[in-house]
């Protein structure tokens, strides 16, 4: 059951437009995502840390992220752990 709903979320995530994500929500999201190991070593390197700060791309990843979710499902957060870093490794490569 729980996999048949990470689908349905996949899916919503992807016809879902929605409003962006604001700027409160985005800083909140950052500091709600400190509590994550992975989070925390990606903005310990100076070139992500960078992008997380000032990139419109990465932060409006980071916006859109469920904390609620994140906390109740792993898979949820492993994905959008894979997203963050597909969107990190996408702008550095764009960057150079």
């Amino acid at each position: 059951m729980e996999v048949f709903m990470e689908i349905l979320a996949l899916a919503g995530d992807l016809f879902w437009w929605g409003d962006p994500p604001d700027e409160q929500r985005i800083e909140a999201n950052i500091v709600a995502l400190m509590a994550y190991r992975w989070f925390v070593e990606i903005v310990e390197k100076p070139q992500y840390n960078k992008l997380v700060q000032e990139n419109t791309s990465v932060r409006y990843v980071i916006g859109k992220m469920k904390m609620k979710k994140m906390k109740r499902s792993p898979m949820y957060e492993e994905r959008k752990e894979r997203k963050l870093k597909k969107v990190l490794q996408k702008q550095l490569a764009s960057a150079d």
